[in-house]
């Protein structure tokens, strides 16, 4: 194990402790996607950046309280001459998985994403039970 992969779990370990939403598995096969997560009195928001990626082929699924985020893309082109010999023939492959694990305070049903100009928004409510409330008490007066 390299030591960038060993510093990467000892920040998903912190992470996970310290933070309400928290990375539970990364795997990539090139780079992962920058991530930023916003809380909010009634909502979380997630961002990701995926420049140059097709967001139709982004899948986000929420499997036991585990918000994933992957994409796989994988391409083929070739460069051919006049006599359609080929002389250059590349596959291209990327993927990447990103995973976060949701607090118990999240509206499940609620969960909407949406990209735009290369990010990827996603807003997880709440459940408004666990929002907080101010309650004005009156005071009696003997």
């Amino acid at each position: 194990m390299s030591s960038n992969n060993l510093l990467t779990l000892m920040d998903q370990f912190f992470d996970d402790a310290i933070r309400p939403i928290g990375p539970v598995l990364s795997r990539s096969f090139g780079s992962i996607p920058a991530i930023n997560v916003v809380e909010h009195k009634d909502r979380f928001d997630i961002s990701l950046t995926i420049p140059g990626i097709d967001a139709n082929k982004v899948k986000v699924e929420l499997h036991e309280k585990v918000l994933n985020i992957s994409y796989d893309h994988e391409e083929e082109t070739e460069d051919k001459n006049k006599k359609g010999e080929i002389l250059r023939q590349e596959y291209s492959y990327f993927s990447f998985s990103r995973s976060l694990a949701l607090p118990k305070n999240v509206d499940e049903s609620t969960i909407s994403a949406k990209a735009s100009k290369g990010i990827l928004n996603i807003t997880v409510k709440k459940l408004p039970e666990s929002q907080p409330k101010t309650v004005e008490i009156k005071i009696e007066k003997e």
